[in-house]
C-alpha cells in the first residue's frame, strides 16, 4: 500500500473522528438544550393559558359577586348562623296579624345536629335543626293562609306535621316543624342523635312565647 493511500484513509478516518466528536460535542448538545427550551416554552404557554383560564374565571366571579353576596344574605336571613328565636318570633306574630289570626303558642326542643348522611346528597356539613311547635288561633280561611305563611315566610321551616281543632269560639292550627341554623366555622355544635328523624315532632317544653 502506497504512503499516499495511507495518507488518504488516515486523513478519512480524522475527519469522520473530527465528525463525530463535532456531532457529540458540539450539535447534540445544542439540539437537546433546543430540544429542552422548546418542551419549558410549550409546559410554559400551557400554564399561561391555565393562568388566563383561571383570571377569566375569576373576573367573572368578581362581576356577579354582589349577586352572590345578595342570594348569600337571602339564604342567611332562611337559615341564619344563630337560633335567633325572638326574630322568628316577630315574624310569626306578623304574619299571624297580616292572616287575621292569633298566635297562641311557640315552643322549641333543644337544637340537634342533623345526620351527615342526610346532607352529603347536598354538599352541606354542620346543620343544626331545632324542632319547634307552633299554635295559632282565629278563622279557617286565616288560618289556612297563616299555615301557608309560616312555611313560606323569610325564616325557612319545614313542617313534618300539623293539626287543626276548636278552641271555644275559634278553630286552631298547630304545626310541628323544624327550623335550622347554619353556625359558622369553628362554632359549638349539639350532638347528632342516632337514627334521628328529622320529621319527628318537637316536645312542648316552651322556650319562646308570643307577644300578647
Amino acid at each position: 500500500m502506497s504512503i499516499l493511500r495511507l495518507w488518504v484513509i488516515g486523513s478519512a478516518f480524522v475527519a469522520v473522528l473530527i465528525l463525530l466528536a463535532g456531532w457529540f460535542l458540539g450539535v447534540q448538545p445544542r439540539l437537546a438544550e433546543a430540544s429542552a427550551a422548546g418542551a419549558e416554552r410549550q409546559s410554559v404557554a400551557t400554564s399561561n393559558a391555565q393562568y388566563e383560564a383561571v383570571l377569566v374565571e375569576l373576573r367573572e366571579l368578581s362581576e356577579n359577586l354582589p349577586a352572590l353576596q345578595s342570594d348569600l344574605d337571602a339564604i342567611r336571613v332562611e337559615i341564619p348562623q344563630e337560633p335567633e328565636l325572638p326574630d322568628l318570633l316577630g315574624q310569626l306574630n306578623e304574619l299571624a296579624v297580616a292572616s287575621g289570626v292569633t298566635l297562641n303558642e311557640v315552643t322549641t326542643d333543644p337544637p340537634q345536629l342533623v345526620p351527615a348522611a342526610l346532607l352529603e346528597p347536598l354538599g352541606v356539613t354542620d346543620l343544626v335543626g331545632i324542632p319547634v311547635r307552633v299554635s295559632a288561633l282565629g278563622p279557617p280561611e286565616g288560618l289556612a293562609q297563616f299555615m301557608k305563611a309560616a312555611q313560606f315566610g323569610p325564616r325557612l321551616m319545614w313542617v313534618g306535621r300539623f293539626s287543626t281543632g276548636d278552641d271555644a269560639d275559634t278553630g286552631r292550627v298547630t304545626l310541628e316543624g323544624i327550623i335550622f341554623v347554619l353556625p359558622e366555622e369553628g362554632a359549638a355544635l349539639p350532638m347528632a342523635e342516632e337514627g334521628a328523624d328529622p320529621s319527628a315532632a318537637p316536645s312542648a317544653e316552651p322556650s319562646a312565647s308570643p307577644s300578647p
